[in-house]
């Protein structure tokens, strides 16, 4: 437990998440985990034309975990948008990290499935850098 509230406390810098997921549990799972961490979720979207309209109300997440392969397609003009801002990324896949696009390697990913610990080492890793 002490190792954890130390990860928590390493968080500070990110006070507010937006999660971009199209499966319900998992969405779910990834709000109460930020929750849990400490995190305030200020929006959720589950396909590319919702979260886009999230960005265009000009809300600035400090974080924002997105699954990459969503229904409506990929989801890289997200994450094109998102770089523009001082937004710390992770993406979420059900491929091999290696699978997604070159130009967007350098941002963490996270292969699904994955555990929370897994997910607070990768957010813990984003602050520290």
């Amino acid at each position: 437990m002490r190792r954890v509230r130390k990860w928590m406390s390493s968080l500070a810098p990110i006070m507010n998440a937006f999660v971009v997921e199209d499966d319900p549990t998992l969405a779910s799972t990834l709000m109460d985990a930020m929750v849990a961490f400490g995190i305030t979720v200020i929006g959720h979207a589950g396909d590319v034309p919702s979260a886009l309209a999230w960005l265009d109300k000009g809300l600035i997440p400090d974080l924002a975990l997105i699954d990459i392969l969503l229904p409506s397609g990929p989801a890289y003009p997200i994450v094109d948008r998102l770089r523009e801002l001082p937004t710390a990324l992770v993406l979420i896949t059900g491929l091999d990290c290696t699978q997604i696009k070159t130009p967007y390697r350098d941002i963490t990913c996270l292969e699904k499935p994955f555990g929370m610990h897994e997910l607070l080492e990768a957010i813990t890793n984003l602050v520290d850098r």
